[in-house]
């Protein structure tokens, strides 16, 4: 395993602190593997921790409920509470809530691939009683390797843990794919606001050739022939799923700035680079530095994502470009 920047202040917290611990971030980013992780360090036996995976039917069935009676019967005797995947609970927010506040003795521990439904089950039956963190695929960092092949992976390949670690650039290209059809859209197209999935494709790929341009609501929704209200609630549902980043302009005098357009990033290069079919060598590659832009972006937010009261980003340009 990678060791992951974030451990330590996720376990920190969750120590130390009576309130629940979230970890968002997309799937395959290695969530799960980190909060194995967490558990195998965590003073405690491990007839104290309830672990439980909401993919699997058995384990959602035992802490979906609301039922005080039924939650007081899986977690007598446990100290800790570790829920993966939370966003498939039926009532999230609520069956939080009912175990923080009967139950403070016990630590919480949740995942979730969807920032968009695990806060919108969670924002108003939690406020003020949980702390986030972000979770997403390697950062330069942490793999720890300074060297041009390394770089030149990432700028081709992305940073999602088992794409890096497989030596076969074929096999890279097929982890994408799957990781893409299997989990990406999969779970974004279960989302009820989805109408159209080959709009969201194609949004998904147009804006794959725009990463570090500004982007045009009213261009893009005309090509990708969606009407602009569906395009913002796509990109934002996009964002939400970690699958791109917006940067907005930074701008003290709103007058003198460009302050209507935002720029749109990939949180994982070899995600944008797979759906666009550009594997090519970096040296026969025209968006060279928009790949390099894209990057660097995405480690200062990845840097961040460790942070309680990570500060806001924003590009900066004048009217002159």
């Amino acid at each position: 395993m990678i060791p992951r920047a974030i451990q330590g202040i996720v376990t920190k917290t969750l120590l130390e602190s009576s309130k629940i611990v979230i970890i968002l971030g997309p799937r395959q980013a290695g969530k799960t593997t980190l909060i194995n992780e967490i558990c195998t360090n965590l003073p405690s036996s491990v007839d104290e921790i309830l672990k439980l995976n909401c993919d699997i039917e058995e384990d959602l069935g035992l802490v979906d409920t609301t039922s005080l009676s039924s939650l007081q019967h899986i977690l007598d005797g446990k100290s800790y509470l570790i829920i993966d995947e939370a966003q498939r609970m039926t009532n999230t927010g609520l069956t939080l809530k009912i175990i923080h506040d009967n139950f403070p003795e016990i630590k919480i521990l949740v995942t979730g691939s969807s920032s968009f439904e695990i806060k919108n089950k969670m924002s108003d039956a939690l406020t003020g009683r949980y702390y986030d963190f972000t979770l997403y695929p390697l950062s330069y960092a942490e793999i720890g390797q300074e060297n041009k092949q390394t770089l030149e992976s990432i700028l081709t390949y992305g940073e999602y843990p088992d794409v890096f670690l497989e030596p076969n650039p074929e096999l890279k290209k097929a982890q994408l794919a799957r990781i893409i059809d299997s989990f990406l859209f999969k779970d974004i197209l279960a989302y009820s606001r989805i109408r159209s999935s080959e709009s969201l494709i194609n949004l998904t790929r147009a804006i794959a050739f725009q990463i570090g341009s500004e982007i045009n609501e009213n261009e893009l929704s005309s090509r990708v022939k969606i009407d602009r209200k569906t395009l913002v609630s796509y990109l934002d549902i996009l964002e939400k799923s970690f699958v791109i980043k917006k940067l907005h302009p930074y701008s003290q005098n709103p007058r003198r700035e460009i302050g209507r357009r935002y720029k749109v990033y990939f949180t994982d290069l070899g995600i944008r680079n797979q759906l666009i079919g550009q594997f090519n060598s970096l040296q026969l590659r025209e968006d060279y530095g928009k790949l390099w832009e894209n990057f660097l972006i995405i480690e200062r937010l990845k840097k961040w994502g460790k942070s309680l009261t990570p500060p806001p980003s924003y590009f900066w340009r004048n009217l002159n470009g």
